[in-house]
């Protein structure tokens, strides 16, 4: 059965008188960036949709015509078990994805099944293909002599005859994210393809490692994918994007953009041999006579502004260099004039042009969060949108007219009489009157007259942001849902308001963003007579987690704390981490510098301990090796031998994140059940409140 058929009016926000619960919330589809057919007529996705009935997801293929009143059908069956993703158009008629990490081929308009293309010893992923030379792109982790045989083969050997199961490091990283470093290295492999008698696709040929005995790997772990990489419009050059695999990778961002010809046994040549910066991104101009990637200038710093840079015949030039503004995404039109970049902007990811002789940015698309965009013409773009009221659906737009038209609307059944409230937009004067913003959302069934509770959120990075996007992890709308005023402000450190204020948070984590969050709650409390403040709590992970911990320092105003995966002691912090250039660059150097040391210390939650007070839940998860699960072991072991009412919820199979439907359900109902609890009525007051600080200078140990 297709998730929907025609595209109908949207379900107006906010007019629903359903809940959007936890449940409601995991099982909707969570569609991937659509893939456009050569031709333009149509879109080919993935969604998977996860089922409590049966603890299983199913992800497959949909077909949407977009030259056929945008009718939304099944391209693959949603059968148990299906997991069909990554899709790429060969021609106007069939389309491969990945499954069980092969290649498959589906022919639209076809009742054939789906045949194999690839039978390769390995898994591959982050496929691509070029029509130009028939030539399929495609990474996969293999050992030192870089074949898929040898992987395979080294692989069944381990398994076999390998008795302990210890791993030996002589450099760092040990670990990353979520998986401890393996000998196994992400290289990109090129092979070409071609129609056998039965006109179905093969290959041609023996794959080729472009990576082969460089060092280099790419993708570039633990995210990278195939924007990690492109090929060129003729196919004869491959760009791609890889990490220094110097003995300084833990504690530097330096990343390099390489071209490679795809017809191998040449070595990759580095466009950007100065970077000292990360760099991401590269793509090709459609013309193929300019690459363009983002690159960041400072060293050690993973939220320094993307600039743009175009590299074309040997030299290189930052296009809009005084653009105050980080892109993320870059899209050339067909003749090389103009430029397309995602950017966040003011709570919104918007979508600009940059003409490439002026290079002025125009907002093209500015409400919601944009991404996955795609050039269907010079005057019309193919995107994805979310926002939040809605996981994402397809729309396109007129660049010169900026009409856009919605192409898809997946969930408008699903979310029919949900309520979904609409954001509202906050802004304040916070520490040394910087401007700041924030969204508000009212409860499910609101009325002015009564007083709610309010849900108060942090977001982690800290150089990240609340944008107006759906998310499955902290969801404002499940907690407006649930009954609670719901605020979520973007303080000093984040991102998409200038670089001022994202590097402003620099050795200052207590400082400024605490002051801008303090002043923030102030402010709602003082315009929105219905937020009752007796009965609020405050909810954060990662650095929103650490903040949970620094407000448990320096204020008793909130009747509880939710601290998801946060950090306790800062300077523990640095030697237990993996990139250790976050901690570097935030507090200016490695811990054991005597002028340093002072930093880590004056920002530490640990040197606060004596003033907590506040109930907290504390949420970790054993694979979470950014924030490892000590940290959150020690905040409990604070609050229980102080005598602090709080509870303890720990993951043994999560991350950074909890991703699995069944956890992730857990989760909502131990964050809900707890600031329930505690917001039920109003706080008590406690003699020994503290005034707060309104000044950075004020913010300090005892």
């Amino acid at each position: 059965m297709a998730i929907a058929s025609v595209v109908v009016a949207a379900p107006s926000p906010a007019s629903g008188t359903k809940p959007l619960t936890p449940e409601l919330m995991l099982t909707l589809a969570r569609p991937s960036t659509a893939a456009l057919s050569p031709n333009g007529h149509f879109a080919v996705f993935s969604a998977s949709r996860y089922s409590f009935e049966t603890s299983k997801t199913i992800r497959n293929l949909h077909l949407l015509g977009l030259s056929d009143h945008n009718t939304l059908s099944d391209l693959t069956d949603q059968a148990p078990d299906t997991n069909h993703d990554n899709p790429i158009w060969l021609d106007e008629k069939h389309v491969a994805f990945l499954t069980n990490g092969q290649l498959h081929v589906k022919a639209i308009g076809s009742d054939d099944k789906p045949y194999a293309i690839t039978n390769f010893p390995v898994e591959i992923s982050n496929v691509k293909f070029n029509k130009a030379s028939n030539l399929l792109a495609f990474t996969a982790a293999v050992y030192a002599d870089g074949s898929l045989q040898g992987a395979k083969d080294k692989d069944e050997d381990i398994k076999a005859n390998k008795k302990d199961t210890a791993l030996a490091f002589d450099t760092l990283m040990v670990r990353h994210w979520d998986q401890f470093i393996q000998d196994k290295k992400n290289n990109i492999f090129v092979v070409k393809l071609k129609k056998n008698r039965e006109n179905k696709f093969v290959l041609d040929g023996k794959e080729i490692n472009l990576l082969l005995n460089t060092g280099l790997e790419s993708p570039i772990i633990p995210f990278g994918d195939q924007g990690d990489y492109d090929i060129s419009p003729d196919g004869k050059e491959l760009v791609f994007v890889s990490k220094i695999n110097t003995r300084d990778n833990a504690w530097q961002t330096t990343t390099h953009i390489y071209t490679v010809p795809t017809t191998g046994g040449v070595a990759p040549k580095s466009i950007n041999p100065e970077s000292v910066g990360a760099a991401s991104h590269p793509v090709y101009s459609a013309t193929g006579n300019s690459i363009a990637y983002l690159q960041m200038l400072k060293p050690q710093y993973e939220a320094d502004r993307n600039r743009i840079v175009v590299f074309s015949k040997g030299q290189s030039r930052i296009v809009a260099k005084d653009w105050n503004r980080s892109p993320s995404a870059i899209l050339f039109d067909s003749k090389d004039e103009n430029i397309f970049v995602t950017a966040e902007d003011q709570g919104r990811a918007k979508i600009f042009k940059i003409n490439l002789q002026t290079e002025a940015p125009e907002v093209i698309v500015s409400e919601h969060f944009q991404s996955g965009v795609t050039l269907v013409d010079d005057n019309t773009l193919l995107f994805s949108t979310s926002s939040l009221t809605s996981p994402n659906d397809v729309f396109t737009v007129n660049v010169n007219t900026k009409a856009i038209k919605r192409r898809s609307n997946i969930h408008a059944k699903t979310l029919e009489n949900i309520y979904l409230a609409t954001p509202e937009d906050i802004w304040f004067k916070g520490d040394q009157g910087r401007d700041i913003h924030g969204f508000l959302l009212k409860p499910i069934g609101f009325d002015p007259a009564k007083k709610y509770p309010l849900a108060f959120i942090v977001h982690g990075g800290p150089q990240s942001a609340f944008n107006d996007n759906w998310s499955t992890r902290w969801n404002p709308n499940v907690f407006a849902s649930a009954g609670f005023v719901t605020v979520f402000l973007n303080p000093t450190g984040s991102t998409g308001y200038g670089q001022e204020l994202t590097d402003a948070i620099r050795n200052n984590w207590g400082g400024s963003p605490y002051i801008d969050l303090m002043k923030g709650l102030d402010h709602v409390l003082e315009h929105h007579s219905y937020i009752d403040s007796e009965r609020v709590a405050a909810l954060g992970a990662s650095y929103g987690g650490y903040m949970m911990n620094w407000i448990n320092g320096h204020t008793d105003r909130f009747n509880c704390l939710v601290n998801h995966d946060g950090i306790f002691d800062t300077k523990n912090g640095f030697y237990a981490t993996e990139e250790l250039y976050f901690p570097e660059h935030e507090y200016g150097g490695v811990p054991w510098d005597p002028k340093v040391k002072a930093n880590y210390e004056r920002w530490s939650p640990a040197n606060f301990v004596q003033n907590w007070k506040t109930p907290t839940l504390v949420i970790h998860s054993d694979k979470d090796y950014r924030l490892p699960v000590t940290e959150g072991l020690s905040t409990f072991t604070v609050l229980q031998r102080k005598g602090i009412p709080s509870r303890f919820v720990y993951f043994p199979d999560e991350n950074h994140w909890v991703l699995k439907a069944a956890n992730s359900l857990r989760w909502h109902d131990e964050v809900l059940g707890w600031i329930k609890k505690w917001t039920a009525e109003p706080k008590k007051s406690s003699n020994s409140e503290e005034t707060l600080v309104f000044e950075t200078s004020q913010v300090h140990i005892n």
